[in-house]
């Protein structure tokens, strides 16, 4: 039984436990095996039981012990070398008990014995250490003696197919593998060979085994595959065995094996034809065309990735062994390089004389076509073209290596058709249009890919001739910028992955002088990817070949101080990449006007809008960079783009245009009406003016509307010179903008509304009144009207003296938006009187906007009634608790409110502090803020620090932390004094210190801190209110933290006052604290967002025993009436359960009390809802049953009758049992009345 306990465990949360340890990914990456302490004591700890017999170690130490090792591995899954100096010893620890138990199975006192689970955690183990560092380098490691064959090959046919773990197969067959490379004939090995029969019964067995092991889908599969191939290519076995596999082996794929048996054969081929000698293999090699051919032709076998990778890998391995090893003596070959020769440095005439002869082409005096090429290398040679144009990205990697292995043994001639042949791969499906340019939006993707592979494999080895890049690079340049639209995605992106790498690849391969020719193409090309490609690898790849390029060739204009630049990191990041990087680069003439046409080109008419901003925000960086190509090429450029039917090309390029016309017209140096033609001036003010209506509407206008107003914008701050009739048609968009569904939309229109009207004319009173009258409009048709154009009023500057009288009048039409809500827990969407969450959260940032930009000139403008006005509109906005499909959407207006308070609150006090010593000497100055102000502001601040929402809690903590910390001089805020000095403000400053790290996020953080607030009277009220939210709400780990500070607190009170200690600091007391709670009733009867948390807390309370310590001091009579007042009608499954539970904790106190509240239980029991009447019945018994001095014969009927019953039936049978039940309480059972 112990032993069940033992190994009955959470696995997952063992793995919880281990991750609690990781690494920060953002930590620096280890430069050694930090972590082999810890390995070796784990290996060591698990091989120290044994491993035959019953497993000592349970099943949870185990677990542990596996997790632990595969965590530390892990992390070293990238940087297995640094492994290597400590592997042979963490090898050895394993190797040595396995070798110990393989022996005592099957030729030891243990034979016959299997291994325990011991065994096979370190079988494990050793599997993890294989796959983390390669089995070819663990392999080395393992012991390879002639009389180890026949015992571990024993250990391996007593694993249990069903039961075994696949890691113990899999690291023996890797060990069998190795010890069949042993020098010594198999037969004088075979204890069971005979001279009379040419067979090996010892290599039979071991072909039956590695057969049954190729049907399997794990690792286990590929190991057998490489256990047979090692076997069959030995000397004393491949001339009896190797054929009759190969004839095995097409027999089961002529049969149509299942798929994972016809990789497995396939696979152990590949191994064959790899390691085996050519002169072994030439025999079989002809036939497998046949076999290729017949696999082809099954649908089975082409559909699945892997079985056409090792098609393609097997024909390639075929046809190097027809071939002749040997290395092209037409090749080309560069020779030595060096960095100090590329930089510049003196190396001596002799060192560059010998690179200048060391980069011919090798002739030799052999003649090169003098040996016949097999005819079945064609049929490889096509097989390895159609790998090029698979699916499968690892299919077309395998054929692109197999291109230039078999490429590197053909004549020369040959090798050039096979050359001419890829490039043909690039022209598929390529069209010409009528400028000439090509059209490769029908191409295939994959092809490409598949060619630039197989180009970058050909240039590496040197098989791609110097004269073969005239015809290559004007494939690899679109290949680099490759990116078509497909659908609501682009493919692409492996093409120019690829096209990095052929880059890459001439680097190493050929000499300045061979590229010089290209140098302008490839270095402009390859710096646009690295700065502009969308994706991450791609900018690095290409920004690689780019340094490869600068550090192997040296003729890369300025290649040296771009990448110190544009750096791996650097180009990590697309804001840097684009803003910074691009910026620096375009610094320099040879690539300046390149990266603008690539800009113009494929990145502002790019499909993903991201793209398109940040592209457009990096155009006008480079444009400042030469106004005159700016004004030449860039804005004509862009003004013929703005006229597309294009979305994408017309969106990106409005905001292009608008930018760079902004950053061109703020350059001093140049005038744009001098600089810059008539027409193109005319065209960019009537870019908007011709947008056509359909794109203002619509799918998709969303995104030109978003451009327009980024233009118009633009434009206005940049004092663009434009007439009136533009202007209007800039105000009818904007307008129309402002009435848009989108909220980001209606925010950016604001935005442009304000740099409108502060650049081309005042606003006129008519259209101020068009935008009060939408603003108050209570049509639920105007609903997205009403928030846009109360965004709209709160950018309007009232500093200006043509604003000031409107001033009020605005600010009460938002503050009467702002206020227009219930505070019922739920508004009504369909509400014609109520303006919905939106336009109230609009209209609260509205006038925070306004206080804002008014900034010192506030008392100017406002007036003290009108401050209070806004101050109210906070405070109503903080009581917001509206919710709909969407949720909590009170608690965005009670955001708003907050950051309204922490804009307003320090800006009006600092101006009272100033006007207060101004008229120190004069008539007394009444202040805009008054002391019950300030103290009711940190109130409501408070209560909604210890709310349920984890970001409403985090801003109001900020908002308190500034307005408590506001110093009279902002400047100074050493040696200025506070502004706002409420009530106990230093004690909340203690508890509130800026300089605690405190994690608002967080209630464990949170609630100990604050609950000792409570105390003070001036915000005990909202605080504890705050307090009762959070503790009776529903999730778990709010709840907990909350509510057991709450406990904890109260149950510490002292009863009375006359139990307080004279002493200063104000003390609550239990009484007063009950006092508190029904004040929150009076406040809050009737709305359920926070009467059920009350409830809830109470129960909670009189669990702990907290309240009844003021039993004979509290008055709990109006309290009983309150929670009878819920039950009444309710329908609400939640808030009766809760009143259950407060009766019952109620019932401590005895008396009538007692007396009332059972006969409200007893009615509870014939409730018409089947949960309350079971609660009910479970609480009560629970309840008269917890006192066992109260125990009588009545009572325990009472208990049998409650826990007997099935409460589920109809309520008419329960009654009569309900009705038992009065007078073993000695209740009186109510009359019934009648009804009038």
């Amino acid at each position: 039984m112990q032993d069940e306990q033992d190994n009955a465990f959470d696995i997952e949360a063992i793995l919880d436990n281990i991750d609690k340890d990781d690494v920060n990914p953002a930590q620096k990456t280890s430069s050694y095996f930090l972590h082999s302490k810890e390995a070796f004591e784990h290996l060591r700890k698990t091989v120290s039981f044994p491993f035959v017999g019953p497993c000592k170690l349970d099943l949870r130490h185990r677990w542990m012990l596996r997790m632990n090792l595969v965590k530390i591995f892990a992390e070293y899954q990238y940087q297995s070398y640094l492994m290597d100096p400590y592997m042979e010893d963490m090898t050895s620890i394993l190797i040595a008990p396995i070798r110990k138990v393989v022996y005592d199975t099957t030729v030891g006192d243990l034979k016959g014995q299997p291994m325990n689970e011991q065994g096979t955690e370190a079988f494990y183990m050793l599997y993890i250490i294989c796959k983390t560092r390669g089995y070819k380098t663990i392999v080395k490691f393992l012991p390879h003696e002639v009389s180890d064959i026949e015992p571990v090959f024993e250990f391996l046919k007593m694993q249990d197919n069903r039961k075994a773990a696949w890691e113990t197969r899999y690291m023996l067959l890797v060990w069998l593998s190795l010890m069949c490379m042993i020098p010594f004939d198999l037969r004088s090995i075979d204890s069971q060979a005979s001279k009379a029969s040419d067979r090996i019964p010892l290599v039979d067995q071991m072909l039956d085994a590695g057969k049954s092991y190729l049907d399997r889908a794990g690792k286990d599969r590929d190991a057998s595959s490489l256990f047979l191939a090692r076997l069959l290519t030995r000397k004393d076995t491949c001339g009896l065995y190797l054929s009759e596999f190969v004839g095995w082996s097409k027999s089961i794929l002529s049969a149509t094996p299942n798929i994972f048996q016809a990789i497995g054969i396939v696979g152990t081929l590949c191994w064959i034809f790899k390691i085996g000698q050519r002169e072994v293999l030439l025999p079989i090699a002809d036939g497998l065309e046949d076999l290729l051919s017949h696999i082809e032709s099954k649908d089975l076998f082409m559909s699945n990735s892997t079985m056409k990778k090792l098609i393609v890998k097997l024909s390639q391995r075929v046809g190097l062994c027809l071939l002749k090893v040997r290395v092209a003596a037409w090749r080309y070959q560069r020779g030595s390089r060096s960095l100090a020769s590329n930089l510049g440095v003196d190396v001596g005439t002799e060192k560059i004389q010998t690179d200048k002869i060391s980069t011919m082409i090798v002739e030799q005096t052999e003649n090169d076509e003098n040996f016949d090429v097999p005819g079945a290398i064609e049929n490889v040679i096509e097989r390895l073209m159609n790998g090029l144009r698979d699916r499968d990205t690892i299919v077309r990697w395998s054929a692109a290596k197999g291109m230039g292995r078999i490429s590197n043994r053909l004549p020369k001639d040959m090798a050039d058709d096979v050359v001419g042949s890829i490039f043909e791969l690039f022209s598929e499906d390529v069209f010409e249009l009528p400028n000439g340019e090509p059209d490769i939006s029908s191409v295939s993707e994959h092809t490409w890919h598949g060619a630039c592979l197989a180009i970058a494999e050909l240039s590496r080895r040197g098989l791609l001739l110097p004269h073969r890049l005239t015809e290559v690079i004007p494939w690899i340049i679109p290949a680099l910028k490759f990116d078509l639209k497909r659908g609501a995605h682009s493919v692409g992106s492996n093409v120019r992955d690829s096209a990095c790498y052929v880059c890459w690849s001439f680097a190493r391969a050929y000499t300045p002088e061979v590229l010089d020719a290209h140098v302008r193409k490839l270095s402009n090309t390859l710096i646009a990817v690295s700065v502009f490609d969308r994706d991450i690898n791609i900018r690095r790849a290409s920004s690689a070949a780019f340094q490869e390029n600068v550090g192997r060739m040296g003729i890369f204009p300025h290649g040296i101080e771009i990448v110190t630049v544009a750096d791996y990191f650097s180009v990590g990041n697309i804001t840097n990449s684009y803003l910074n990087v691009a910026p620096f680069i375009a610094k320099f003439v040879e690539y300046r006007s390149y990266l603008a046409q690539h800009l113009l080109e494929f990145v502002i008419p790019h499909w993903d809008i991201a793209i398109r901003e940040v592209a457009a925000e990096c155009i006008a960086k480079i444009a400042v960079l030469d106004l005159d190509y700016a004004f030449s090429d860039i804005l004509p450029a862009l003004t013929k783009m703005t006229s597309s039917l294009d979305p994408a090309i017309r969106h990106g390029a409005l905001i292009a245009l608008g930018r760079t016309c902004k950053a061109i017209k703020t350059h001093p140096e140049k005038s744009v009406e001098q600089k810059i033609s008539a027409e193109v001036l005319e065209s960019i003010v009537k870019v908007v003016p011709t947008v056509p209506e359909f794109m203002l509407s619509g799918f998709g206008s969303e995104h030109i509307r978003q451009a327009i107003c980024v233009h118009i914008g633009c434009l206005c701050e940049a004092g663009w010179p434009v007439d009136s009739s533009v202007v209007e048609s800039w105000k009818t968009i904007v307008y129309s903008t402002l009435e848009r569904a989108e909220e980001s939309l209606q925010k950016l229109a604001s935005e442009t509304f304000r740099a409108l009207f502060a650049q081309h004319g005042h606003l006129l009173e008519v259209e101020f009144e068009i935008c009060v009258t939408r603003v108050t409009s209570t049509s639920a048709a105007d609903r997205q009207g009403q928030r846009g154009f109360a965004l709209a009023l709160g950018e309007i500057d009232y500093r200006n003296p043509r604003y000031q009288g409107w001033t009020t009048k605005v600010i009460g039409a938002l503050s009467k938006i702002a206020m227009h809500h219930s505070h019922a827990s739920s508004i009504s969407a369909a509400a014609e009187n109520v303006a919905d969450a939106e336009a109230r959260r609009n209209a609260v940032n509205a006038v925070t906007n306004i206080i804002r930009v008014l900034d010192k000139q506030y008392q100017q403008v406002i007036s003290r009634e009108l401050s209070k006005t806004i101050l109210q509109m906070y405070f109503t906005g903080l009581l917001d608790y509206g919710i709909d499909h969407r949720g909590d959407v009170g608690s965005w207006i009670r955001e708003a409110s907050m950051q309204g308070l922490e804009v307003m609150i320090p800006l009006v006090a600092r101006l009272d502090h100033e006007a207060s010593r101004a008229e120190e000497t004069k008539q007394p100055y009444e202040p805009y803020l008054s002391n019950e102000d300030r103290a009711q502001v940190l109130s409501k601040l408070l209560q909604q620090s210890v709310e349920k929402i984890d970001r409403i809690r985090a801003c109001a903590a900020t908002v308190m932390v500034k307005i408590l910390n506001a110093r009279a001089d902002p400047q100074d805020d050493e040696s200025s004094e506070y502004i706002l000095n409420p009530k106990h403000a230093k004690r909340i400053r203690k508890v509130i210190r800026e300089s605690i790290d405190l994690n608002w996020l967080q209630p464990a953080d949170v609630y100990p801190r604050l609950v000792q607030l409570l105390h003070l009277p001036e915000y005990r009220s909202d605080l504890l209110l705050g307090f009762i939210i959070s503790a009776g709400g529903l999730t778990e780990s709010l709840v907990r933290h909350s509510s057991a500070c709450l406990t904890e607190f109260v149950s510490n009170l002292p009863v009375t006052r006359k139990d307080v200690m004279d002493r200063s600091p104000p003390t609550l007391t239990l009484v007063e604290f009950g006092n508190e709670i029904m004040k929150i009733v009076e406040r809050y009867e009737g709305q359920d967002r926070v009467i059920v948390p009350l409830l809830e807390v109470l129960d909670m309370l009189f669990e702990c025993g907290c309240m009844l310590m003021m039993e004979g001091e509290y008055d709990f009579a109006p309290m009983v009436r309150f929670v009878r007042r819920q039950t009444n009608k309710c329908k609400d499954t939640r808030k009766l359960s809760a009143c259950i539970r407060t009766y019952c904790g109620l019932c401590a106190l005895g008396g009538k009390i007692k007396i009332a509240i059972l006969q409200e239980l007893l009615r509870l029991l014939v409730h018409g809802f089947p949960k309350i009447r079971r609660a009910t019945a479970d609480s009560m018994y629970l309840m008269l049953s917890g006192s066992a001095d109260d125990l009588t014969p009545q009572s325990e009927k009472v208990g049998e009758i409650l826990v007997n019953t099935d409460w589920n039936q109809a309520v008419v049978k329960l009654t009569p049992i309900r009705d038992e039940l009065y007078p073993l309480l000695n209740l009186e059972k109510p009359k019934p009345t009648q009804a009038k």
